[in-house]
Order: structure tokens, then C-alpha cells, then sequence
């Protein structure tokens, strides 16, 4: 069985420095990037259920990280009920 990987595309006029900055749990929450608590936030990143990084032992984010967390609750109508391949 092979893994799906996420593909994540943000926009193409982010630049590098955009793209690479690491936000913290309390910062994705007070600029309201995901709708979650810090906790709720912090415990699925230490359970390893949403994409992060750690640095300094300290969980990061990235916009891609956020990007793929947002992606992930979505659902469309149009594949209901249908099995993936």
C-alpha cells in the first residue's frame, strides 16, 4: 500500500522569506489561521496528527503546514459516499 502524499500549492507571489517563516501555535491562533485553541493546536501537533516542525524542541509551523491542516477538513459534496481508489 502506498502512502498519498499532500501536495500543497500556495500562491506563487509569496516570496521565500514568506513561505519559510515559522509561526508558533499562539500566533496561528491570534491571526486566526485555524480555527482551533492553542491547545487543541499544540496536543495534535504532539501527537503527530497534523504537519509541523520543531525547533529548539519548540513546535513551529510553516504556511504549508497550515495550508495542508485547512485542506484537510475539507469535504466535497460531489465525492460523497464514494470510495478512494
Amino acid at each position: 500500500m502506498t502512502k498519498k502524499v499532500a501536495t500543497t500549492t500556495l500562491p506563487e507571489w509569496l516570496t521565500a522569506t514568506d513561505r519559510l517563516r515559522l509561526y508558533s501555535p499562539e500566533e496561528v491562533i491570534a491571526l486566526g489561521l485555524l480555527p482551533h485553541t492553542i491547545g487543541t493546536l499544540k496536543d495534535a501537533a504532539y501527537r503527530k496528527r497534523v504537519p509541523h516542525t520543531k525547533v529548539a524542541g519548540k513546535i513551529r509551523f510553516r504556511l504549508d503546514h497550515i495550508y495542508e491542516i485547512q485542506q484537510a477538513g475539507e469535504s466535497n459534496p460531489a465525492t460523497r459516499g464514494r470510495r478512494a481508489a
